[in-house]
């Protein structure tokens, strides 16, 4: 066992990780304290416990795995009992012509791995992975999937479910913290219960788009529900009306803050949950994505002392971002800053956050009327909802006020004509509108993965390329991998169009022109379109023709 020892430390040496008076002092540690090498240099801080796997992998000749990405087989990591793959830290992780691929966190534990061929009759080959990894994939694929199995076999359908928050050891209550922590390691921004005729569906969608989860029986639908409401803190014999509350928890250390919403459906309620890491920090406007000219545009609207700059786009477009972002540029301690939102997604020092509560009366235009009693320099609105909000924060913007605010429609021109529709009169909105800002969210190719494709030169220019852009721009596809989960895309990035208000374009909301107008006129004056600003992002090599087919008109 010493030389498996040393030869770990040597490795680690090579390998250019450590350097000899560090090993002697770790391996001084571990014979005063016992415990192995790898465990006292991650303890000193001096490694990670990656760093310590990967220097094992090698020195066993073995391949490294990255159980947050890989592909784990869930019905092969349910073959070996949760108790003995917890004790043994390792997890059957998939079977390849007959062989066993075993993910264990001490690749030398020989006995573990003879262990796993005689309980399967597969041949074995051990992976190496970090500790910590594996108890993940445990949590993630073993964990849940008993309680899954152990739900529907103790819960009748029609159960109604009265579970105490601290019985962690019930099957419901162990499936569903599972289901949340899983989607929220995994980044998702949303997780869908889909009750159908003979299943739960389970999806979570990350980077916009929805992945299956789970297939639950639908035996299983009753407790889950139920179990889902009573942490929402709704009513869970009302089975009739629409609901929607609040979840607060805690996921790795991190507050995680989730709004609720429940609608009644053919096959039994359908629960919605929006994720909120309240943990996340606000980004900087220089690192959403927008092009260098639109930054500067916006930075010049974010100085100006009063008016109303919008920012537009469909759920979930990355609206609340931008206005975070903006708001942290113009953040300083020389302005008072009020915000009015539903809910408060981030906290931002600095600036005092009301979240709306229609329950008690507090909506968007009753708490837009407190805040400019309250002496603010900049107000910022989560949403123009209605005619009134619409109406009190434009003219807000032209009492001395610089308000931010977001709004329902499809691109930037189109927010002038919305408000007009809400009865905003358009003298005032020829004068307190400074410039609309219409995004979206494209996701982003990998780059571990993606690949050269070669598009026909129509394609592009149908596209939206100019034609001696399509004879020499390099189009990449995604492809596939374990790093991005086999989609061929990681993350998402914004895409932009920001119009300045001017003469032209205030004279055409006097009138009440029609949206083709103010975009003709906005373009015009040197505003860039959604789709021409996809189409640069596509070039760069950042994005896929069919990602910006697919969010972009």
């Amino acid at each position: 066992m010493n030389w498996e020892r040393e030869r770990l430390g040597e490795v680690l040496q090579r390998a250019g990780l450590i350097d000899e008076s560090t090993l002697e002092s770790a391996l001084a540690v571990q014979a005063r304290e016992g415990g192995k090498l790898g465990e006292v240099l991650v303890k000193q801080l001096v490694l990670t416990e990656e760093q310590i796997a990967r220097a094992l992998a090698q020195q066993k000749g073995l391949d490294y795995v990255d159980l947050t990405t890989f592909p784990v087989d869930r019905d092969v990591a349910g073959i070996l009992p949760e108790r003995v793959v917890r004790m043994r830290s390792m997890l059957p992780i998939a079977i390849r012509d007959d062989v066993l691929l075993l993910a264990m966190s001490d690749p030398l534990d020989i006995e573990a791995a003879d262990d796993v061929e005689m309980r399967t009759h597969h041949t074995v080959l051990p992976v190496v992975a970090s500790a910590s990894q594996i108890s993940f994939a445990i949590d993630k694929y073993v964990t849940s999937a008993d309680a899954v199995e152990e739900l529907a076999s103790s819960t009748p359908e029609s159960a109604e479910v009265l579970i105490p928050d601290q019985a962690d050891d019930v099957p419901v209550v162990r499936l569903v913290n599972q289901i949340i922590r899983d989607s929220v390691r995994d980044g998702a921004s949303d997780i869908h219960f889909e009750p159908g005729e003979r299943s739960l569906r389970v999806r979570e969608r990350i980077d916009g788009v929805l992945h299956d989860v789970a297939d639950l029986p639908s035996s299983a639908t009753a407790g889950v529900l139920s179990r889902l409401k009573v942490m929402a803190d709704m009513d869970i014999a009302e089975r009739r009306r629409p609901q929607d509350g609040r979840i607060g928890l805690e996921v790795d250390k991190q507050a995680v803050d989730l709004r609720a919403v429940v609608l009644p459906t053919h096959w039994g309620e359908s629960m919605i949950l929006r994720i909120l890491n309240n943990d996340v920090s606000v980004h900087r406007l220089d690192d959403i994505g927008m092009g260098s000219q639109d930054l500067i545009t916006l930075t010049r609207l974010l100085r100006k002392p009063w008016g109303a700059v919008l920012v537009s786009g469909p759920t979930g477009s990355g609206k609340t971002t931008t206005l975070y972002a903006a708001l942290s540029r113009v953040n300083d301690e020389g302005r008072k800053i009020i915000s009015v939102e539903d809910p408060v997604e981030y906290l931002l020092p600095g600036v005092t956050q009301v979240a709306v509560n229609p329950r008690i009366g507090v909506t968007f235009a009753n708490g837009l009327r407190t805040i400019l009693r309250s002496d603010p320099d900049i107000v910022m609105v989560g949403e123009v909802r209605d005619p009134e909000t619409a109406e009190i924060a434009v003219r807000a913007a032209l009492t001395g006020h610089l308000v931010l605010t977001s709004i329902h429609t499809n691109d930037a021109p189109s927010a002038i004509t919305r408000l007009l529709d809400m009865g905003v009169p358009s003298y005032i909105l020829a004068s307190s509108i400074l410039g609309v800002v219409a995004q979206r969210l494209v996701r982003v190719l990998c780059p571990a993965c993606k690949a050269p494709h070669n598009v026909p030169t129509e394609r592009l220019i149908a596209a939206g390329f100019l034609p001696e852009e399509a004879e020499t721009v390099m189009i990449f596809r995604p492809e596939g991998c374990d790093r991005c989960r086999r989609t061929g895309y990681q993350g998402r990035l914004g895409v932009f169009e920001v119009m300045a208000n001017d003469q032209e374009i205030t004279k055409l909301a006097l009138l009440g022109a029609p949206v083709e107008d103010i975009r003709r006129a906005a373009v015009t004056a040197g505003m860039r379109t959604l789709r021409r600003d996809a189409l640069d992002k596509v070039a760069s090599g950042l994005t896929s023709l069919e990602e910006i087919d697919r969010v972009v008109m």
